[in-house]
This record gives structure tokens, C-alpha cells and sequence, in this order.
């Protein structure tokens, strides 16, 4: 088990060290003020506000056994309560499926309306606790 967490923890620290550190990618990246949020036994969530856009990157983790850890992007408009589907890989011991090219931008990301539970709590919740996330990840 503690290998397990270990190379969960790895992957993902590799995965973040070499994310783009451009002020519009759609995706969470080391440069950006992030709060790790653990949300249930195997899922764990990152957020990252963007003060110049006006966007809240999420980023969720999913621990599937042996198969590795699903790692999914979202970027979340609470002005107008929507959602957008920024990046998809699945993680394992031999790297990412697929290997990402080129990261998202905002400009790039196509948003919609949550219809499903899933994603209409993704949007929910980071648009209620926005004030408090960026009072945590401020202060860092």
C-alpha cells in the first residue's frame, strides 16, 4: 500500500513539475497558488484559481488499482455556471496515456452546462467555497 501512495505521489509531483506555466493554460500547473482537497478514500481533488481570467481550475485524482490513477482536468466558470472538460490521462508505472503534446488553453476549452450529478457538484462546489479557496491559497 505505501508503495502504492508512493508512486501516486510521485507521478503526480512529475506531472505538475512539468505542467505549462503560461497564465491561460486550462490546466493546473506548478506555478499556479493550488489547494489539494481529499474528497473521498480513493478520489483527491486539486482547485487553482485564475485571477486574470476569472477561472477555477480543477483537477481530480482517481486511484484505480493496479491500472494506475485517472487524472482529469476541469476548468469551471461560476459566472455563469458552467464547465469545461480541459484534459484526460491516465496515469501508471510506464507514464501518461495518452502523453499530452500541447496543454489547453482557455480560449480553447468548449464550456457547458452540468447535467450530470458528477459534474454539477464539481461546479457547485467550487463556486460556493471560491471565496474561501482564495483566501487559502493566497496566503501560501
Amino acid at each position: 500500500m505505501i508503495n502504492k501512495i508512493a508512486l501516486v505521489a510521485g507521478l503526480f509531483l512529475a506531472n505538475v513539475a512539468f505542467a505549462a506555466s503560461q497564465d491561460n493554460s486550462a490546466l493546473v500547473s506548478d506555478k499556479d497558488n493550488a489547494v489539494m482537497i481529499a474528497t473521498a478514500k480513493d478520489t483527491w481533488s486539486m482547485v487553482a484559481m485564475n485571477a486574470n481570467q476569472g477561472l477555477t481550475k480543477v483537477r481530480e485524482f482517481h486511484e484505480m488499482g493496479d491500472s494506475g490513477v485517472q487524472q482529469i482536468d476541469y476548468v469551471v466558470n461560476c459566472a455563469d455556471q458552467t464547465l469545461a472538460l480541459a484534459a484526460f490521462t491516465v496515469i501508471t508505472a510506464a507514464g501518461s496515456m495518452p502523453a499530452r503534446s500541447v496543454e489547453p488553453t482557455f480560449a480553447e476549452l468548449s464550456f457547458y452546462k452540468p447535467v450530470i450529478s458528477h459534474d454539477s457538484n464539481i461546479t457547485s462546489n467550487v463556486c460556493e467555497n471560491r471565496v474561501a479557496m482564495n483566501s487559502v491559497s493566497n496566503t501560501k
